[in-house]
């Protein structure tokens, strides 16, 4: 089975207790729920009326509906999602709360989105670029961007002395059986696997920069154990001259 397929048998498996699993696995790590944690990501964030969205592995579309519950102005948010298993608790989800006029749901790769270029005024993905490869998802998410468009990001960051190889090894390990024994295998292979997708905030910043965007901030956050990874925050803007 490749990586893609572990993770959507994985997330498909998730779907319907996903939103409370992060709830207790923040909680545990980072001290924070899930709610907390988005609301964080999304500080200080004002999007124009007329502004196009994409919520990248939005999952159950729980950061679309997190923007209209709080009023957030926008023209249209497009939730992409690899797993279809995700999307459908997030259909749900929308159509109970009369949100799904203002949100599309679309099953894709983070890796090969199906959109024209230059279509989106900002870009969200939140938990999830630990499973993808970042300098696919950069490229894409640039694309798909119009010049000056936004990105926000959050997601576990490594330390540099995961750098080291047998660190890594063992961190890969550790994560294996905690999950195996917590979860299952599909979810074990998945996060074992991701170890090796989580960068430093300084590898951020230079893949960030490399794909054409500039006023780049990261903010790292203190975990709630010191095996655990730290949290980060990142803005950037796509510089006005990249097409």
């Amino acid at each position: 089975m490749t990586e893609q397929q572990e993770i959507i048998t994985t997330f498909s498996e998730m779907a319907p207790r996903y939103e409370s699993l992060m709830n207790s696995e923040l909680n545990r790590f980072w001290g924070v729920d899930y709610k907390d944690f988005v609301r964080r990501l999304l500080e200080d964030y004002f999007p124009l009326n007329n502004d196009l969205i994409l919520d990248i592995a939005t999952g159950t579309a729980f950061i679309p509906s997190f923007l209209i519950e709080n009023q957030v102005k926008f023209k249209k948010v497009v939730g992409l999602d690899i797993t279809f298993g995700m999307l459908m608790n997030g259909k749900e989800r929308l159509v109970k709360n009369s949100f799904d006029s203002k949100i599309d749901l679309v099953c894709a790769s983070a890796h090969q989105m199906p959109f024209k270029l230059n279509t989106f005024d900002q870009a969200i993905c939140c938990l999830a670029t630990h499973h993808m490869d970042a300098t696919e998802l950069l490229t894409n998410i640039s694309a798909a961007l119009k010049a000056g468009g936004k990105l926000r990001i959050a997601d576990a960051g490594a330390s540099s002395k995961w750098k080291n190889l047998l660190i890594r090894t063992i961190i890969k390990i550790a994560a294996f059986l905690y999950f195996l024994f917590s979860e299952n295998y599909s979810r074990a292979m998945a996060e074992s696997a991701a170890i090796g997708n989580v960068h430093t905030s300084s590898e951020w910043e230079e893949l960030i920069k490399s794909h054409g965007f500039v006023d780049i901030t990261i903010e790292q956050l203190k975990s709630k154990h010191f095996w655990a990874p730290n949290p980060l925050f990142i803005k950037a803007r796509k510089s006005e001259g990249e097409k």
